[in-house]
């Protein structure tokens, strides 16, 4: 057999395939082990428990999110940056929907600051939400984007480039009215 991060590698990719393709719940270690040939007793060897490979995948997941929503942020602006995201969620359900519980349950790893230090850069290129507290900037920033996906999920109707027009005219009036206020001490 491989050597030991070879195999906590492979449980990883196997364990984002799965949450990818069959949702959060089929993650279990029986179907670790028919995904990624590994045996049973190397699952917890390797990986500790399901919860720590859980918290892994939602970091990679992330970690690939941000990655295709900062570039397109920084190629085409708020509007492609949310129509990549809703294009990087529908193909990807399950692990949209592993960051979206992980992020309620305030359970986000390194790869949610990197995010934020590249979300932050480009703010400051833009003069946006300058200074202001980092909860607030995703709740103007990211909510929005959540919201799209429910209503898609609940109405199925599709959002169109307009509507993400629309949007990030509305969300750049937002962070530009977030502003860390000195003069308060806020």
């Amino acid at each position: 057999m491989g050597s030991s991060s070879e195999t906590s590698k492979r449980l990883l990719e196997a364990a984002l395939a799965i949450i990818d393709r069959d949702g959060i719940d089929a993650l279990t270690v029986r179907s670790l082990v028919a995904e990624s040939g590994v045996s049973n007793g190397s699952v917890y060897h390797h990986v500790g428990s399901l919860d720590r490979l859980e918290a892994a995948a939602a970091d990679e997941a992330i970690r690939a999110w941000s990655a295709e929503f900062l570039a397109a942020l920084e190629r085409g602006g708020y509007a492609a940056a949310a129509a990549a995201d809703r294009s990087w969620s529908l193909a990807h359900p399950g692990l949209a929907a592993l960051i979206e519980r992980n992020g309620r349950r305030g359970e986000l790893g390194p790869a949610a600051r990197d995010f934020g230090i590249g979300l932050r850069a480009w703010l400051d290129a833009q003069r946006l939400a300058v200074g202001a507290p980092a909860q607030v900037v995703a709740a103007v920033l990211l909510g929005p984007l959540a919201e799209l996906r429910r209503l898609e999920k609940a109405t199925g109707k599709m959002t169109i480039e307009a509507d993400f027009e629309a949007l990030e005219t509305a969300v750049i009036n937002g962070l530009k009215s977030v502003r860390f206020n000195t003069d308060s001490g806020r």
